[in-house]
């Protein structure tokens, strides 16, 4: 076992990776992606399939689990993974400077596809890696401080790159973006090489076995309920996520930099957020931080809905991306500590893998349905947009019941967080966002739960219906058979 000095080293060195990958991220997806994509020519339902592929790319983080049974190393494919994936985009370069002429829209998507599998790929194998390092214990502290230090690096590259983008918006300087983003990208895989690894066996794994390991955890019964959220939340999540962005910069009439203000926000806050609940939830749990960020989190597309351009706009989004944030780390940390919690120590990296790729490939369809939704109403009295966020702010309410179905042996309600919410300096303000959301998301469940109801009793009438059609005919079946004795006799 390492002395606590070198853990305390690598574990610093995953927590500078976290930066700078992030920052790297940052850079090569969300407002920039979609910003490049429109300088190309791309539609809404472009931009959906653009903003899918990375998610889509996330069914192969499979094959991760099955390289490092193959060659005994998660570090190794995480580094070569995650290098790879990050060399790529220099043909996307290429192409932004005119060095590359041939059909650039499609040769942006080759290389988005390319470098979001082999990114699935080395992500799956560093979550492993660090799962075999850091104490489950402590896990979600640190989580919450490898989040904070990501939002730290995303702030800096969103203000940096979205102030050029403004000064000068051609492909061009995003070619500059992407390259500055391959550089800082290639520095925190660099930041890894340093940290030791669990050496794992070498297995000579056959298709039939490694199929039997990949199919595994959907058979386990304490883990579907994870994973039906987690799908569910994600595919409610992701119909409208790309479209804030252009909702913002297209109907609000507002600058990159101005959004990437109000990324930062979120970012700043999201680290707040992680910071207390990465204590609260190895205090009180998975659920009741699950149940409170998906909540909070609903008020997003409600609160689009009724968005106007004018001066109020500014302090609304102010207030809704720092209450997103906090949802999301809530929803981050709780999600991370239930799966790590339901993973067991033999083929742990398949049940990362289910989780992941499962939750991803369903979140991957909701861009290009939601980017098909609007490319539909297109010319209708209804506002595409607005009608996605009230799409999504519906399935977002219909999952928080999909929740108490996760197991956990440590029950605490959600109650116990929010007193212990509203002890914290500055944060009882979330508790009380806490209230406006579930009151508002009960104008969805309380329809709907009466409903359940109805369905519930009419199905126990019917069978009540059923048992007692059942016995009248055997009753008459006896009768015809004694008349037809009785005749006989």
């Amino acid at each position: 076992m390492p002395k606590k000095e070198e853990k305390l080293k690598y574990q610093n060195h995953f927590l500078l990776e976290s930066g700078l990958s992030f920052a790297n991220f940052t850079l090569l997806n969300g407002m920039f992606l979609i910003g490049f994509a429109l300088l190309l020519g791309a539609d809404e339902l472009m931009i959906g399939i653009l903003a899918s592929i990375p998610l889509f790319a996330n069914i192969l983080q499979v094959f991760s689990a099955f390289i490092i049974d193959k060659t005994g190393s998660k570090k190794n494919t995480t580094i070569i993974s995650l290098n790879l994936a990050r060399v790529l985009w220099i043909i996307v370069i290429f192409l932004s400077f005119g060095l590359i002429t041939y059909n650039p829209l499609l040769l942006f998507i080759i290389v988005l596809v390319f470098s979001s599998i082999l990114t699935a790929i080395g992500n799956l194998s560093l979550l492993a890696w660090m799962k075999d390092l850091i104490p489950t214990k402590v896990l979600s502290e640190f989580l919450g401080k490898r989040n904070a230090y990501a939002s730290i690096g995303g702030i800096v590259v969103y203000l940096i790159a979205s102030y050029l983008v403004d000064w000068n918006n051609s492909v061009e300087m995003f070619g500059l973006v992407f390259l500055f983003a391959i550089i800082i990208g290639v520095v925190g895989t660099f930041m890894l090489k340093d940290i030791p690894q669990k050496k794992g066996k070498l297995k000579t794994i056959t298709f039939s076995k490694f199929k039997e390991c990949m199919f595994e955890p959907f058979k386990k019964k304490s883990f579907k309920p994870l994973l039906i959220y987690g799908m569910v939340f994600s595919f409610a999540t992701y119909v409208v996520s790309p479209f804030f962005i252009v909702f913002m910069l297209n109907d609000l009439g507002m600058s990159y930099f101005v959004v990437s203000i109000y990324l930062v926000i979120y970012l700043v806050a999201r680290i707040f957020g992680l910071k207390i609940f990465g204590k609260i939830v190895d205090q009180y749990g998975s659920r009741p931080s699950l149940v409170i960020g998906s909540t909070i989190k609903s008020l997003t597309p409600f609160v689009f809905i009724f968005l106007l351009s004018s001066p109020w706009m500014y302090v609304v989004i102010f207030i809704i991306f720092i209450t997103d944030a906090i949802g999301n780390a809530a929803i981050d940390l709780g999600l991370y500590r239930a799966l790590f919690k339901s993973a067991p120590r033999k083929n742990d990296a398949y049940y990362l893998s289910a989780f992941t790729s499962s939750t991803n490939v369903i979140a991957a369809i909701g861009p290009i349905i939601g980017g098909f939704i609007a490319i539909l109403l297109k010319g209708t009295i209804i506002h595409p947009l607005r009608f996605l966020f009230a799409f999504s702010f519906l399935l977002r309410v219909l999952s928080i019941p999909l929740i108490y179905k996760i197991q956990e042996p440590e029950k605490r309600s959600v109650d116990d967080v929010l007193i212990r919410m509203r002890t914290i300096r500055y944060f009882s303000f979330f508790a009380n966002v806490y209230s406006i959301a579930e009151f508002t998301s009960k104008l969805v469940l309380f329809p709907s739960k009466q409903l359940f109801i109805i369905q519930r009793l009419t199905r126990n009438r019917m069978k009540k219906d059923v048992k007692s059609a059942i016995g009248v005919i055997g009753k008459i079946s006896s009768s015809l058979q004694r008349f037809n004795v009785s005749n006989i006799d």
